[in-house]
């Protein structure tokens, strides 16, 4: 092949490539256009309303409604131990019991004291009625009847003193049982058999109450303040108990109790109001009661008397910076994009929206990455709910079938700003000014 020939070759080559890449950016410009046309499918659901409380979220914990530390009133060796550590025990139920000999001693001692003074009464009594009938035949002198009254009335105020010793006696006896003072799960014994047990001092074992038990919490200004403003508008709600929610752990807010008493002044160095509240706390199936004193709660406290809020699952929410929005399914099934306020999160993950969206008007939850505000979507019902079940403040999602997930962005995120922090800290510590 000449010269000439290669070159027209190459010539016919070019101009073919050159055509294709035209026909390729044709077709792909073509193709963009069809796409951008294309209605993006997306599900939509409609903005529900139902009564809510606001809450805030707290840290409690529980204590014992009665904790009873078990002691003698009188002292001796120890005989027996009559319960099982961890069980639980009535009220009069006998706990220990200590060497009473000593004690049946003296109580004898006393009841024989008082039959002997009663005797000697009985004596002195007929004595002061024979002085009587002979001062009424001139048989005897005043001074001898008086002499009579006069020792009847000390051997009656001696056998009362008796008495009161032969009641201080049994008492001591019934002490040397050792007795539950309150209903209560108790603990182990502090002490074994043949040990002196020293009244007051020695601690034998515990008593705690745990039906009901106590829930103590703290209630910052701020929370607290919110409450009594809402609370002073809505007559009807100062008529009824104070109830908060708890969960145990990571549980749900599934337990409830009613406020008894708050202090009647703020912490001035933490600045919240403590607050009591009774929850039940019955065993088990199992024979089990899930709280127990000194258990960390989460609490949810009341900020607001129920309301009428409007909700949409939490997925529906965009974030633009400080801004928070929705996509408004419009009659054209195209989009607008809806500035909203938002309210507190649910425990269903439902946001309430305070303010920018109407009860039933329709949003967009899924597809929020390839939806524009002039978009057109292929609308798809679904239900009013959402479809993850709790997302926890760590970045753990735990969705409506039980499968959790964890955001590991949210941890990457939150230990970074933790860094951040930390080297801030430090600098600032190196150079004060």
């Amino acid at each position: 092949m000449n010269s000439y020939t290669r070159s027209l070759a190459i010539l016919v080559a070019c101009a073919m490539f050159t055509s294709l890449s035209c026909v390729q950016r044709q077709e792909e410009r073509g193709g963009n256009k069809t796409e951008k046309d294309q209605a993006v499918p997306a599900h939509v659901v409609e903005a529900v309303a139902r009564p809510i409380t606001e809450y805030a979220e707290l840290p409690g914990r529980t204590a014992a409604a009665e904790s009873v530390e078990v002691r003698a009133q009188v002292s001796g060796y120890l005989e027996s131990i009559n319960f099982n550590a961890g069980a639980f025990v009535h009220k009069g139920d006998a706990l220990f019991q200590l060497d009473s000999r000593v004690y049946r001693a003296v109580l004898a001692q006393r009841q024989s004291d008082v039959a002997a003074k009663r005797a000697d009464l009985n004596r002195l009594e007929a004595e002061l009625a024979r002085q009587k009938g002979l001062i009424e035949r001139n048989a005897t002198s005043m001074q001898q009847l008086e002499l009579a009254q006069a020792e009847r009335d000390e051997r009656a105020a001696e056998l009362e003193a008796a008495v009161a010793n032969v009641e201080r006696a049994q008492i001591d006896l019934d002490y040397a049982t050792i007795v539950a003072p309150i209903d209560g799960e108790v603990s182990r014994e502090q002490i074994t058999v043949g040990n002196l047990v020293t009244s007051g001092s020695t601690l034998l074992t515990h008593i705690v109450a745990v039906d009901p038990i106590h829930v103590f919490f703290d209630v910052d200004e701020r929370a607290l303040l919110l409450f009594r403003e809402r609370v002073a508008k809505n007559n009807a709600h100062k008529k009824r108990p104070l109830v908060v929610k708890f969960a145990i752990g990571d549980g749900e807010f599934e337990r409830e109790a009613t406020v008894d008493f708050s202090e009647p002044r703020m912490n001035e160095t933490t600045g919240t109001l403590e607050f009591r509240a009774v929850a039940e706390n019955k065993p088990n199936e199992s024979g089990v009661r899930d709280l127990i004193p000194g258990l960390r709660l989460r609490v949810l406290f009341p900020t607001s008397p129920q309301y009428d809020a409007v909700l949409v699952p939490e997925e529906a929410i965009i974030t633009d910076q400080n801004v928070k929005r929705v996509y408004v399914l419009t009659s054209a099934n195209s989009v607008e994009s809806r500035v909203v306020t938002l309210g507190p999160l649910q425990p269903d993950n439902m946001r309430v929206v305070a303010s920018g969206l109407q009860l039933g008007e329709r949003v967009v939850v899924d597809n929020l990455l390839r939806i524009r505000p002039d978009s057109t979507i292929e609308p798809i019902d679904a239900p009013s709910e959402s479809t993850t079940r709790i997302v926890r403040e760590d970045g753990t999602i735990i969705n409506r079938d039980g499968s959790v997930e964890y955001d590991g962005l949210y941890e990457w995120s939150r230990k970074h700003a933790a860094e951040k922090v930390k080297a801030a800290m430090e600098n600032a510590a190196k150079d004060p000014a």
